[in-house]
C-alpha cells in the first residue's frame, strides 16, 4: 500500500486542550501512527492547563477568560502515586508524596517530550466552535491568536480534554450587591499579600478553601471558614482563624451567618467550585450542561448523540490522571472497532438507571459527576472496565485517593508530609506525618 493510501485510511482525532487529561488522551492516539492522525488545540503558550501558573486573572492578552486557577503557595492535593501518567513514573524524588505545582507542570512537560507529543500540539489556537457533520465527524472553527487568523479542520473523531477547574461556580448570596468591601473567587486568587490587615471570609471547606485560609491568616487579622463539615473543628487551627457556619445574608459591611452571628468583614473569598462549560459546541452536538450536569453522556465520557465524541475527566473527586490515561485507552479502542457499542436507547436507559440510583442514595443532583469517596467510585472503574473489556484499576489507587482525602480534612497542617508506598494492585503502605510528635506508621492491607 502506497504511503498517500495508508495516510487516507487514518482517523483524524481532534483534541481540545492540553493539560493533563489532553496529553494523556495523546499519548495514546499518537503511539498508534498507523490507525490515528492526531491534532491537538491548545489556545495558550504551554501545556498542563490549570498546572500553570499566571499572574492573569479574569482575561489573557488575546481577552479569552483565564484558564488556569493556580496560586502561587498550590501543592498537590493527592499523592504521587495517583498523579502518574501510564509509562512516565515519578523518578528522582525520594519518597515524598506531594509537590509543588511547578513540580507537576514540569513532570508533564517531561512526559510530553519523552513521547514526542509537541510536534501533534498547535500553541495559541482558541477552538472557537464545534459542530457535527456528515453524521459522524467534526467541524472545528479555530483561530490562531497569534496571527489572528481563522482556520478550519474536519475530524473523524474528536475528544474534549478541557478541565473541570476554569469556570467559577459563584453562589447567588442576598445582599453581594451592596457590599461594600471585595468579592472574589478562588479562581482568580494568587497569593495573600492582598490580605494583609483585613478580615477575611473563606466561603467552602476544600483543599483551595483551607490552602486559602490558611495562608489567609499568616498576613490578615483575622480569618473566617465559613462551612458545615463537622470533622473541620477539629483542626489545629491559628489564633486568628475561626470556624462559622453557612452564610445567611451579606451586608454593607459584612456577613450575617445562619447561626444569627456577624462578622466584620473585608474581603470575602468564595471557595465554592466550578460548573462545567463547553461554550465551543454548537447546539448541534447534542450535550448541554444543566445543574452541573453534563446531559447525553455514556459513562460519563461518551456523546450519546455522536459516540465519536470523547469528553475525558469529567468525573471529578477520583484517581486524577489515571482515570485519564483509562478513558482515553477506551475512548481509543472504540474508535478502533474493538468495543461493542451499545445503541443510542441503550446508553440512554444506563445512563438514566446510574442517575435515579445515585439521586435515591442522596447524592445530589449537582454532584452527579462526582466520584469522592463513595460507593460510586469503585462502582465506576468496575462498569467502564467491563463495558470496554479492559483490566480492572488497581483498587489501591482508590483507597489511597480515599485515605488522602480524609487525611485532608482530619489534618490539614501535615497531611502533606504523609509518605505512600504501593506494594501491589491490592496492598500499600503509609507513614502519616505529625510535624510536632514522631511519624505514626500504618499499613493498610486492602483486598478487593
Amino acid at each position: 500500500m502506497s504511503p498517500c493510501i495508508e495516510e487516507a485510511n487514518k482517523k483524524t482525532v481532534g483534541i481540545i486542550g492540553c493539560g493533563a487529561s489532553g496529553l494523556a488522551a495523546l499519548k495514546n492516539f499518537a503511539a498508534d501512527d498507523s490507525l490515528f492522525k492526531c491534532v491537538a488545540f491548545e489556545q495558550t503558550a504551554s501545556i498542563g492547563g490549570t498546572w500553570v501558573y499566571t499572574d492573569d486573572v479574569d482575561r489573557d492578552q488575546y481577552g479569552l477568560p483565564v484558564h488556569s486557577s493556580m496560586y502561587k503557595s498550590l501543592r498537590s492535593n493527592l499523592p504521587k502515586e495517583i498523579m502518574e501518567l501510564s509509562g512516565f513514573p515519578h523518578t528522582g524524588v525520594g519518597d515524598a508524596c506531594y509537590f509543588p505545582a511547578a513540580y507537576i507542570q514540569k513532570y508533564l512537560n517531561d512526559f510530553t517530550d519523552h513521547f514526542n507529543l509537541r510536534p501533534h500540539i498547535k500553541f495559541h489556537h482558541h477552538v472557537e466552535k464545534v459542530r457535527p457533520i456528515n453524521n459522524s465527524q467534526w467541524e472545528l472553527n479555530v483561530i490562531n491568536l497569534q496571527q489572528q487568523t481563522k482556520e478550519t479542520f474536519i475530524f473523524d473523531a474528536l475528544v474534549i480534554c478541557v478541565g473541570n477547574y476554569s469556570n467559577p461556580a459563584i453562589p447567588d448570596v442576598k445582599g453581594s450587591n451592596i457590599f461594600g468591601g471585595k468579592i472574589m473567587h478562588s479562581h482568580s486568587y494568587r497569593d495573600a499579600d492582598s490580605f494583609k490587615g483585613n478580615s477575611v471570609l473563606v466561603i467552602g471547606c476544600g483543599a483551595s478553601g483551607l490552602d486559602i485560609s490558611f495562608g489567609a491568616s499568616k498576613v490578615a487579622d483575622k480569618v473566617f471558614l465559613s462551612h458545615h463539615n463537622p470533622r473541620l473543628l477539629n483542626l489545629k487551627i491559628p489564633s486568628n482563624y475561626f470556624h462559622k457556619t453557612d452564610v445567611k445574608e451579606i451586608v454593607e459591611d459584612g456577613v450575617i451567618f445562619q447561626d444569627g452571628s456577624y462578622e466584620k468583614i473585608d474581603t470575602i473569598v468564595y471557595c465554592t467550585g466550578y460548573t462545567y462549560k463547553y461554550p465551543f459546541l454548537s447546539s448541534e452536538c447534542g450535550i448541554k450542561v444543566e445543574d452541573n450536569v453534563i446531559k447525553n453522556l455514556f459513562k460519563h465520557m461518551i456523546n450519546i448523540e455522536y459516540p465519536t465524541m470523547g469528553f475525558i475527566g469529567v468525573p471529578r473527586n477520583t484517581t486524577g490522571f489515571y482515570l485519564f490515561d483509562l478513558q482515553s485507552r477506551i475512548f481509543k479502542k472504540i474508535l478502533e472497532g474493538n468495543v461493542k457499542m451499545p445503541n443510542k436507547e441503550e446508553m440512554l436507559q444506563d445512563t438514566c438507571k446510574e442517575i435515579e440510583a445515585r439521586l435515591a442514595g442522596g447524592q445530589r443532583l449537582k454532584d452527579l459527576h462526582a466520584l469522592g469517596k463513595t460507593k460510586w467510585a469503585m462502582e465506576y472503574y468496575t462498569s467502564v472496565s467491563k463495558f470496554a473489556d479492559v483490566e480492572h484499576p488497581p483498587p489501591v489507587l482508590l483507597q489511597i485517593y480515599f485515605d488522602g482525602i480524609g487525611r485532608l480534612s482530619e489534618d490539614f497542617l501535615n497531611f502533606r508530609g504523609d509518605k505512600y508506598q504501593i506494594i501491589d494492585r491490592e496492598h500499600y503502605k503509609v507513614q502519616y506525618f505529625d510535624q510536632n510528635e514522631s511519624i505514626i506508621k500504618k499499613q493498610i492491607l486492602y483486598s478487593f
